[in-house]
């Protein structure tokens, strides 16, 4: 039996008094909690059930507010800095461009370039005009749907893809795997796995595909953190205090796939790409960023990424359970724990493809999570 994660009323409470504050950036703690005729111990308590806190939630209100506000044109950018806790409007401008890479007024530009309605309807025709996935990677498709694949047939289809076998063998020597593997059948049955390397076969198609589409920078680092995936799955694993039932390969599906629309989002032939690499630059969190490209773009990266599988014609459950993600992001159905530990996997991979530093919200939402060991989650989200 699942359990369902309470509702978030609390988290709504403190939301709806930034959003009524002239100045959100000076709303303290302590003001926040006697508005809600709260103890501080109480509220910090309450809070933490909802795995939350005041600082985050006021972090990604600041942050949502900046770029919503550019996006929407809802009050100048003078007024918009005052609001943030900026003395001046230089100041937010200079700090502004050291994050994003451009100015708030070019962002804002870029942020009305074309309408969403445009927007999906050029994803989509991309989406659909993508290179065909290598034979290899059709054949391992194709036998696992059908029920076929076992350990000699896949060592059979890949052997005859030089490049592949090359790339296989090369994640399966990586320490966390176990020995360095002699070859395929080792690499497969002792370090890897079918399903995962059906899942790396997938990536690397799409790496392959687009890597002259979509800036070099985004298509190298996400393709790492791809496949870093199950190892943050596994120490997260590892890290929780007491045994939560997944489903392993799904799950495991989720976290290399469920990222996957940033390369649709960034590629070059989208009519707002740019604005998807500078927010790429600027926005370090997921959610936020998923918020913002249903705004301006008309389609978040989890549905980007349903929508490639979907053409592409990769397992229904995996985009089944990309679109509870999405709804469940969305605040439209709870989430249970799985959920809840899926979405905070995938800000971390999020952050590490991004090169991000400041691993402070991050460790702070795995402390509500009940995560034991984030020092050593921080260590792989470095090496990627």
């Amino acid at each position: 039996m699942i359990k369902t994660q309470p509702s978030l009323l609390l988290t709504v409470a403190v939301n709806e008094l930034l959003s009524q504050c002239e100045l959100p950036a000076t709303l303290s703690i302590e003001l926040c909690a006697s508005s809600l005729a709260m103890s501080m111990t109480s509220f910090r308590r309450k809070l933490a059930k909802e795995d939350t806190s005041f600082k985050l939630i006021q972090g990604k209100f600041l942050n949502e507010l900046c770029v919503e506000a550019l996006l929407t044109q809802q009050s100048n950018i003078e007024d918009l800095a005052i609001k943030l806790g900026y003395s001046e409007r230089a100041t937010f401008e200079r700090a502004f461009r050291q994050k994003f890479g451009i100015t708030p007024a070019q962002f804002r530009e870029l942020s009305t370039a074309s309408s969403t309605d445009s927007n999906y309807e050029k994803l989509t025709s991309t989406a659909k005009n993508m290179p065909p996935m290598p034979r290899s990677c059709r054949q391992l498709i194709e036998e696992k749907e059908q029920g076929r694949l076992n350990l000699q047939r896949v060592i059979e289809i890949i052997g005859h893809d030089a490049i592949f076998s090359a790339r296989i063998l090369g994640q399966a020597s990586k320490a966390i795997y176990g020995k360095t593997p002699k070859n395929l059948l080792e690499a497969i049955s002792r370090n890897l796995g079918i399903g995962r390397v059906v899942n790396f076969a997938i990536v690397y198609a799409m790496k392959d595909a687009l890597q002259d589409h979509v800036e070099q920078w985004i298509v190298e680092q996400y393709t790492e953190v791809f496949l870093m995936a199950p190892k943050i799955f596994q120490q997260v694993r590892k890290s929780l205090p007491s045994k939560i039932k997944f489903d392993i390969a799904l799950t495991e599906q989720v976290l290399v796939f469920a990222l996957l629309g940033v390369f649709l989002l960034s590629h070059k032939s989208t009519y707002n790409h740019e604005l998807m690499l500078y927010s790429l630059r600027g926005v370090d969190d997921l959610d936020s960023l998923n918020r913002h490209m249903r705004k301006s773009m008309g389609i978040s990266i989890f549905s980007s990424s349903s929508l490639m599988l979907s053409l592409w014609h990769i397992d229904a459950s995996l985009v089944k359970q990309l679109n509870h993600l999405e709804k469940v992001s969305q605040l439209k159905v709870l989430g249970s724990i799985q959920d809840e530990l899926v979405l905070f996997m995938l800000s971390c991979l999020y952050f590490s493809a991004a090169r991000y530093d400041d691993f402070s919200q991050l460790e702070q939402k795995a402390e509500l999570l009940h995560l034991c060991d984030f020092d050593e989650i921080r260590k792989l989200l470095m090496k990627g």
